[in-house]
């Protein structure tokens, strides 16, 4: 579904990312995930990667102006949604471009037997990442546009 309903409002991507980023965070716990069974670390590190994805497209979307519409905007790949960025002068934090060439393999190998073979570790990296970014966008981003 291309979109949802917020009591009378529809929730941009931003709104959407934090709904990602809440499921990530909730089955990489211990409390989420006790046993650290490998079904549900893909999980969490799906929605990582989601998260990361939709804040991406809050910037180009929401603050820049982008056209949803156009193919390469249509895309999963993080270093490419990063590029997109920096083509409207938006710095992206530098934690978020290290892991983005291994998280952007997440998004379908989460979803098919075998996963991504991440553990939480590195789905916590993620994690940060994404709080990274939508602090800096938060910061930097929204004020100027």
């Amino acid at each position: 579904m291309k979109w949802m309903r917020k009591g009378s409002l529809f929730m941009n991507y931003h709104e959407k990312g934090l709904r990602d980023i809440e499921v990530a965070r909730h089955y990489n716990s211990a409390a989420g995930n006790p046993d650290n069974d490998e079904g549900l670390s893909d999980i969490a590190a799906y929605h990582a990667q989601q998260a990361i994805e939709k804040e991406l497209k809050y910037v180009l979307h929401d603050l820049c102006g982008a056209d949803e519409t156009q193919r390469k905007f249509k895309t999963h790949t993080i270093p490419a949604l990063i590029s997109q960025v920096e083509e409207y002068n938006v710095n992206i934090p530098d934690d978020v471009k290290v892991i983005a060439f291994d998280i952007t393999e997440w998004e379908a190998s989460t979803r098919y037997p075998g996963g991504a073979a991440s553990n939480r570790e590195e789905i916590a990296d993620a994690i940060r990442a994404y709080e990274m970014l939508a602090k800096h966008i938060e910061e930097n981003i929204d004020r100027r546009r």
